[in-house]
């Protein structure tokens, strides 16, 4: 068994495997304190294979089921799930709760009910005419608008497949929707969501649809992939009641996010967005350059194909964060980072995962069947899977590179300064983890001379085998 799988296996709390030329138990010591830097320098605290490459992004359609059994907290499981997302209302309400002054509230709202907006103060008058009615597609993700991005949306429900069709055929307006975060664990939605427009579709066969075309009915397609740019921030006011029908998509109205009339009441200095401008730039050049320079650490953190295509992350200066609108697309850029170690985490965890899932299949009586079904593993291993998926989940919250939660608060944001201050804080948490890492890894390659070469010579009875 590969001796990552064997140390998984007997201990669910460790974070990462550097692979080492020897087994000795003070190297894995060693590699074990690196890795878990992850979590102590930061205790307190897609599915996008493509997630380093400029201007596109992947996310797979979900479906718009709907719980219509009451919300009930105290029913809700509190377990994460085996890919590393972290879109989960109970985990949201958990880290407000547990942290205040770091997070701020995600309101959560049944599609049956109606939302009522706390902050009416900018509001008033003409301004009620940015209320729209529009498509609303629950997502397991959340969009960053302003940054010029595109994002491509896999549509396979027989509903989202008619919704892109729709909004392309101009049943719909000019091709915009509301994608919203839908949590996974109540099928709430956050209140919040993200104004998008659909440039483009192709669908399963190659025939393409192009924005102006129309077409006398519907074909029959298996899934549209939409080629999406967001373009506002929108709260959502209410939802329409729509049919229990497979071809039935929400419909909402919202209102567009007018977030200039906030930046006109603020307070705070130019001196203090000046001083987080400064911090939050050199931050990011510095986690920049250890993810570029450090190959030890690139190796570990990032999946092969990006360890080239991270030398492509931009570089910003202190004007993009006077800038609101630019300043998306460096929210947007770490985003990307996120969703990029993300991927590297969850491979890794699929890869010990699959590993085990074999090894106990293969033990079983009989022809090996392929793919491994967990649900036929004895119950200790499905038991012991499970403990390593929630483990590694728990671990990956600890980094606080999420890519969900962290990027749908932002959004909930109305002052640009709080914005600012909540991204400082992740870029320079980061920073923090990196460098340790980085002090640690040091330590041990002046450790892997003398010292390490004496205990690689003792014999096998070593104490510490």
């Amino acid at each position: 068994m590969h001796p990552q799988a064997m140390w998984l296996r007997n201990h669910h709390h460790s974070r990462d495997y550097i692979p080492m030329p020897s087994r000795r138990c003070l190297k894995y010591l060693i590699v074990v304190t690196i890795a878990s830097t992850d979590a102590f320098v930061n205790r307190r605290s897609a599915y996008a294979p493509a997630a380093l490459r400029p201007g596109e992004s992947q996310l797979t359609g979900l479906s718009l089921y709907i719980a219509r059994s009451n919300y009930s907290e105290s029913a809700t499981k509190r377990s994460y799930s085996s890919d590393l997302d972290s879109a989960y209302e109970w985990l949201a309400k958990d880290r407000f709760l547990n942290e205040p002054e770091k997070h701020v509230e995600i309101r959560w709202f049944h599609p049956n009910a109606a939302i009522a907006d706390d902050d009416d103060t900018c509001y008033g008058g003409n301004n009620y005419t940015k209320v729209k009615r529009m498509p609303l597609y629950p997502l397991g993700a959340v969009h960053i608008p302003h940054s010029g991005e595109n994002y491509t949306i896999i549509n396979i429900e027989p509903r989202n497949v008619k919704m892109a069709m729709d909004l392309m055929n101009k049943t719909r307006g000019n091709a915009l929707f509301c994608a919203t975060l839908r949590a996974r664990d109540t099928n709430r939605f956050a209140s919040v969501g993200t104004i998008m427009q659909i440039i483009d579709t192709d669908d399963l066969y190659g025939c393409r649809l192009r924005s102006g075309e129309s077409s006398n009915e519907m074909p029959a397609l298996n899934r549209v992939v939409a080629i999406c740019r967001a373009v506002e921030v929108a709260d959502i006011l209410s939802i329409e009641e729509c049919a229990n029908n497979e071809y039935d998509y929400l419909i909402a109205k919202v209102r567009v996010r007018d977030d200039h009339c906030h930046a006109m009441t603020e307070s705070e200095s130019d001196d203090h967005l000046d001083f987080i401008a400064r911090q939050i730039i050199d931050d990011y050049q510095t986690v920049r350059s250890i993810y570029i320079n450090s190959q030890s650490l690139a190796s570990n953190e990032l999946p092969p194909y990006a360890r080239s295509a991270v030398k492509t992350l931009p570089t910003f200066d202190e004007d993009v964060i006077h800038d609101e609108t630019k300043f998306w697309k460096m929210v947007e850029t770490w985003q990307m980072l996120c969703n990029t170690i993300r991927q590297s985490k969850r491979s890794k965890l699929l890869s010990v995962v699959n590993e085990l899932s074999v090894t106990a299949a293969m033990q079983a009586e009989g022809p090996l069947e392929l793919p491994v079904k967990r649900q036929k593993l004895p119950l200790i291993v499905q038991k012991q899977l499970e403990d390593i998926e929630q483990s590694a989940s728990k671990d990956f919250m600890e980094l606080g590179m999420d890519p969900v939660l962290d990027f749908q608060e932002i959004l909930n944001m109305r002052r640009h300064t709080g914005r600012v201050e909540k991204l400082a804080s992740m870029i320079q948490r980061e920073r923090s983890r990196l460098e340790a890492k980085e002090s640690l890894i040091r330590a041990f390659l002046e450790l892997n001379g003398d010292t390490l070469a004496a205990y690689s010579s003792d014999d096998d009875d070593n104490v510490f085998d």
